[in-house]
């Protein structure tokens, strides 16, 4: 086991887990219904990284969290409306990664209202299954903050790397 954390500072060697099934680095919308939970720029290693709940997403049947670590970081543009909303995940409506071009370009549309725009120079992405959160996501509804938190995968998770892909 690893944390998540653990995964963006250290890159797993290949041959422990499978590739991904399903690759939102190569295929659009690989991540629609996915969940974002939280995202991380480190600017001393020039990385970002994305933090998934896959318990809702379509496209996935195996693991309950995913996490998209872009090196080489470029750019990070994050645009979501004014009005605060109530407490409720973001869920993915469209995901595109563009590889076609200097830097990778990886853009992401939400329901509620806000759009991720990251770019860099490699994308990592993994699949993972985090014990001990349950099979089902938590009631948002539930304004209980930490009872949520404490249903979700979070950085600090422990977490055993199912499948994997990175970008050429």
């Amino acid at each position: 086991m690893i944390s998540i954390n653990d995964l963006v500072h250290v890159r797993p060697r290949p041959g422990s887990f499978g590739s991904a099934e399903v690759d939102p680095l190569r295929e659009a919308d690989a991540l629609q219904e996915a969940q974002l939970l939280d995202s991380r720029v480190c600017h001393l290693t020039s990385t970002a990284a994305l933090l998934f709940e896959m318990r809702t997403s379509l496209q996935f049947e195996v693991g309950n969290s995913a996490l998209l670590v872009v090196r080489g970081l470029r750019s990070f543009d994050w645009t979501s409306p004014k009005q605060q909303v109530p407490l409720a995940a973001l869920t993915v409506v469209s995901s595109v990664t563009e590889q076609s071009g200097e830097p990778l370009r990886a853009r992401f549309e939400f329901f509620p209202e806000a759009r991720l725009v990251v770019a860099g120079d490699l994308a990592e992405f993994y699949v993972l299954e985090v014990q001990g959160i349950g099979e089902v996501p938590p009631d948002y509804s539930s304004v209980d903050l930490e009872k949520v938190q404490g249903a979700l995968p979070s950085w600090s998770s422990a977490c055993r790397l199912l499948q994997a892909s990175v970008s050429h």
